[in-house]
């Protein structure tokens, strides 16, 4: 009798029609709808507390929660929070403007929560109109979020005038809190005329803004601002001016590791376009070692398909846990196929991979790039065939390489390739043979003793990067910290006294 009394009172909590469900459901978007609303609200009322303690880092972290408010908002939200925050004005009527005209061009049904959004921002609007006046950094901060809903709903047009508004508000102050805003600001106004496909219209006016960050010393806006340049100049394929740009700037450092990251991929394609494949391998490692780990995955997609191009143009091979990886596994499929057309030295096959996908590799701006690896091609069956043959003719050497020039355009070839050390061989040309060498032992030269140097200076930059990177506590004055050194300075020495100490006295128990 008990146990069928328990069954009965479980069942009574459960949904029993389709209406319960709803209506649940219903309660559950507009608790998320209001607590999204009292997140948006709490981070105005942290702003306005970093402004008035003058410190950064309150602003900065309101920024790093706009990643995942931005998946929760709508133009309901953000109309009731700017109703709620704003005083009445023409950036108000300007951003509700852009909201409303936003709800006329979609098709949204307009459901209960929605509706309770509307009530809410009509009840307080009574006590919006009796606002006053707000920090500039707080009215940023809802232009901004507006400028990325607009950007995520597609709603372009819109968003290069709410864009050029905001900018324009913030060049025209010269205030401390606002530089963390400010480089979000100047990111997203390139974002929203670029989807619109007019980049090369804001290019003076990044100008004039780099400059103005250089003198009030906003570098967190300095070096976005010089990304987005360069990416305004790759965009175009104006290399001369991005090598110049980067040529009479120095990048802050100061900077956050993204930017940095950022920075190092376009040094790491400037480079690789004028032939200096060395460095732009170099760049593009680093960029790799300073982009986030678990996250920016099409950013590491982008970085790792150039660097696969630089290492084949270097003449090396990438390894081949690079496209098994599962982030890269999908996007990096071409270029695995390209590898091994050129690590097998076969024209035929590099030719149908260019063919297949040559549409893909003009999207990632790689075409180029990968048209000089022809050369690469035959370098590496070169490579093979003076490791099988001792001797060989320049026409069996057209014959296998299926190369469709003449014997002595391959002549040439060769001779260039020994003379740029890819393969150990020399070049009887009168009677058109060419003869291999013996095969040198790696170690005996100074090849392994270059590698080793290599990873050393990588690993110094790690920790000079990493000392640079140390932060102390501001309470701690000059004399306390000499203080701290001294005493971790005799508690060194006392250390170094006994291990001294304890080893004369092992030396005299062997006596």
């Amino acid at each position: 009798m008990s146990s069928n009394m328990k069954e009965v009172e479980m069942t009574d909590d459960i949904p029993t029609s389709a209406a319960d469900l709803k209506g649940d459901k219903e309660n559950a978007v507009r608790e998320t709808a209001a607590l999204t609303l009292a997140d948006i609200k709490k981070n105005c009322q942290l702003i306005e507390r970093g402004v008035d303690a003058k410190e950064n880092r309150y602003i900065t972290r309101v920024l790093r929660q706009t990643t995942t408010l931005r998946k929760r908002v709508n133009s309901k939200l953000l109309a009731a929070a700017i109703s709620q925050t704003l005083p009445d004005g023409n950036k108000k009527a300007l951003l509700l403007k852009l909201l409303k005209e936003q709800d006329v061009g979609s098709t949204v049904t307009v459901t209960n929560n929605e509706m309770d959004i509307d009530s809410t921002a009509n009840a307080t609007a009574a006590t919006a109109a009796t606002i006053t006046s707000v920090t500039l950094e707080v009215e940023a901060y809802l232009h901004l979020l507006v400028l990325i809903h607009l950007i995520d709903t597609k709603h372009n047009v819109e968003a290069t005038i709410c864009s050029t508004a905001l900018v324009e508000s913030i060049q025209n102050n010269n205030r401390i809190t606002l530089y963390p805003l400010s480089s979000k600001v100047f990111f997203y106004y390139s974002l929203s005329y670029q989807l619109v496909n007019n980049i090369e219209q804001i290019r003076p006016f990044l100008l004039n803004a780099l400059r103005t960050a250089t003198l009030r010393h906003n570098e967190e806006g300095q070096a976005t601002l010089l990304n987005l340049l360069l990416r305004n100049y790759l965009e175009y394929n104006l290399i001369d001016q991005a090598h110049k740009l980067v040529s009479n700037t120095v990048f802050p450092e100061q900077a956050s590791s993204n930017q940095y990251a950022r920075y190092l991929y376009y040094l790491g394609r400037i480079k690789a376009i004028q032939l200096e494949y060395g460095e732009a391998y170099n760049f593009l490692n680093q960029a790799i070692r300073k982009a986030p780990q678990n996250s920016a995955i099409g950013f590491k997609r982008s970085v790792n398909k150039l660097l696969c191009i630089v290492q084949l143009l270097m003449g090396e091979i990438p390894e081949r846990n690079i496209f098994s990886q599962k982030i890269l596994k999908g996007a990096m499929k071409p270029y695995y196929h390209l590898t091994q057309s050129v690590r097998v030295g076969d024209l035929d096959s590099f030719h149908a991979v260019i063919e297949q996908y040559s549409s893909l590799f003009k999207s990632d701006h790689t075409f180029t790039l990968i048209q000089r690896l022809r050369t690469n091609v035959i370098k590496a069956g070169l490579k093979k065939i003076c490791s099988a043959y001792s001797r060989i003719s320049f026409q069996d050497i057209c014959k296998k390489l299926k190369f469709d020039g003449t014997p002595e355009d391959m002549m040439f070839i060769v001779a260039k390739s020994i003379k740029d050390g890819v393969i150990e061989a020399s070049v009887n040309q009168a009677e058109g043979y060419l003869q291999s060498n013996e095969n040198i032992d790696a170690y005996s030269t100074q090849e392994p003793m270059a590698a080793f140097s290599q990873r050393i200076d990588v690993c110094l930059k790690i920790h000079n990067d990493a000392l640079k990177a140390m932060r102390f506590h501001p309470d701690l004055s000059r004399a306390e910290t000499e203080k701290i050194a001294e005493v971790a300075k005799t508690i060194k020495q006392e250390l170094e006294r006994q291990a001294e100490e304890s080893s004369e006295n092992g030396d005299e128990s062997d006596f």
